[in-house]
């Protein structure tokens, strides 16, 4: 009998090992950026949620009130107001936002610009635009898991507040950070990722029948 000898691989089979190898690899690197994304969408989601509810906070200590809407350099605008109310400074990032990930830690809340990557619900159908000095109390929000207070802003914008009288809806909001759609928190403190074709810019009103007005160039 002849003694058994090892056999390798054929040329054939060793080309198609290879093959198989880089299809696998090519799909891995493929789904990679595809997770980070998700990964992204998720932690902005959480960190929007922890704003949420230090604007529920706040107005719980403050008899119901909101942050008002203010103006100038001199005066502590939401960002900075929020500040007692959360563990960390961080969670004004968005995590898919290069940007803001970019500002230190200790100018995420400033009162010169706004560096998170959020911003604020401007109430212009309640004349929050034309006059500061109103409030708007939480206890007078009705539809709170459908009005959206904070919306994720294009990345370098430095907005608080979106303005429908100056077209903000259309360049400064984000509607479109992840999978075609954004993150966006709601009046009761929860949290709801909205596909751009469910958006719906009434979801800023508390009026709905206030009139969105046109802005030129927009």
């Amino acid at each position: 009998m002849r003694p058994a000898t090892n056999r390798g691989f054929t040329l054939v089979e060793l080309l198609t090992t290879i093959a198989i190898i880089a299809i696998l690899v090519a799909a891995v690197m493929a789904a990679i950026p595809m997770a980070i994304q998700h990964a992204y969408s998720a932690g902005c989601s959480a960190h929007m949620r922890s704003l949420a509810i230090a604007f529920d906070e706040y107005a719980a200590d403050n008899d119901s009130q909101l942050p008002g809407r203010t103006t100038g350099s001199n005066v502590d605008k939401w960002p900075v107001l929020l500040l007692p109310y959360i563990q960390d400074p961080k969670v004004y990032v968005d995590p898919g936002d290069p940007v803001a990930r970019a500002v230190p830690v200790q100018n995420l809340a400033s009162d010169s610009g706004n560096n998170s990557s959020f911003f604020f619900n401007g109430f212009n159908d309640l004349g929050f635009y034309t006059d500061p000095n109103m409030t708007v109390h939480m206890v007078n929000l009705s539809g709170g898991s459908n009005l959206i207070i904070l919306g994720q802003k294009v990345h370098g914008s430095t907005q608080y507040y979106m303005d429908f009288v100056e077209g903000n809806e259309n360049d400064v909001l984000n509607k479109t950070a992840y999978f075609g759609g954004s993150n966006y928190a709601f009046a009761d403190g929860s949290v709801r990722y909205i596909p751009l074709s469910q958006y719906d810019d009434k979801q800023w009103l508390v009026n709905q029948s206030y009139p969105i007005p046109s802005v030129p160039g927009h």
